[in-house]
């Protein structure tokens, strides 16, 4: 009879399997930005689960996490198991008593300076302004050459509700994009970068419904998510296109084609005698949605000023 400590090991080793189709990172080259909502994430998680959260984490450079709770001891106890290169950024408590945070890893991405949560100001005249429930959260990063902004989401889910709450759920996301839409035309010859990738938890229910359209329609320019993403699964049944990382495209980064998710219940808490689908209810009910992005290198910066096609030369 195999020992705890064996099974985990024996559990992690499989995890890493799940794990190796994640494209290696590269300083200055590449960035691989993932996003997870890891459900009602607090100490109460097991010393277990967190120790494969962390495994997963580990494999990127910045990790968006939503759903982190008030009491901040799980988020601790994820940076314990980490390498000591690993920081954090925490929001404040927002709707459902939920925070946001960014993990990443310092020594593949700085952060720039900018951290902040999405709100609107109301005038006098005008009080009453729409806000969201989960406020959303930004920070600015950079990896190599690159400036980028990352907002994290949580966007309401509002099903229970009925017509209203569905409502409320396509308003969030039009609301945020036309928001970021005006800050990034606004951001152009400012301190900071005016690419945005949007990330988080969306409560996308299939690929060309209302509230997909809501992220990726309006006027232009207009938040793209890879063909493939449109439609992968990412809750932990993989039934659902909850989770997305979306982008207006840019000449200062390229999306290289690669992304996907990881399908953690093939591995974890699989011995004999544990429930079906105990992974979903130790780690999370959303899988960890990942993309890779190559940063812009100074000789690509050098031919888009002399407009050179990628790969020629003068």
């Amino acid at each position: 009879m195999p020992t705890e400590r064996e099974i985990i090991a024996r559990e992690r080793r499989d995890l890493m399997g799940l794990l190796s189709p994640i494209p290696l990172r590269s300083v200055d080259e590449n960035v691989l930005i993932a996003s997870w909502n890891i459900a009602q994430f607090s100490e109460k998680k097991t010393n277990r689960a967190i120790q494969y959260i962390a495994d997963i984490c580990e494999r990127f450079d910045i990790v968006a996490i939503q759903e982190v709770k008030t009491n901040l001891k799980g988020l601790a106890k994820l940076q314990e198991l980490l390498p000591g290169h690993y920081k954090i950024l925490v929001s404040d408590p927002t709707g459902n008593y939920e925070r946001m945070a960014f993990l990443y890893d310092r020594r593949t991405v700085e952060p720039t300076g900018l951290v902040c949560e999405i709100a609107f100001h109301g005038k006098i005249r005008q009080p009453e302004t729409f806000q969201f429930q989960r406020t959303p959260y930004c920070a600015s990063f950079r990896a190599g050459r690159f400036d980028f902004v990352l907002v994290s989401v949580h966007i309401a889910e509002g099903s229970s509700h009925g017509a209203v709450g569905e409502n409320l759920r396509e308003r969030e996301i039009k609301e945020l994009v036309k928001h970021i839409k005006r800050v990034a035309k606004r951001a152009k010859g400012a301190v900071f970068d005016p690419d945005f990738f949007l990330v988080g938890d969306f409560n996308i229910q299939s690929y060309g419904d209302r509230f997909f359209e809501a992220l990726t329609g309006g006027d232009s320019p207009r938040f793209t998510t890879p063909p493939g993403m449109n439609a992968l699964g990412t809750n932990f049944d993989g039934t659902k296109t909850f989770d997305k990382i979306a982008w207006i495209p840019s000449q200062e980064f390229e999306f290289t084609g690669k992304f996907g998710v990881v399908p953690f219940g093939d591995a974890l808490f699989r011995e004999p005698g544990q429930p079906a689908k105990e992974a979903r209810r130790r780690v999370s009910d959303h899988l960890p949605l990942w993309a890779e992005f190559r940063v812009t290198e100074l000789e690509h910066e050098l031919d888009q000023i002399l407009n050179v096609p990628r790969g020629g030369g003068v």
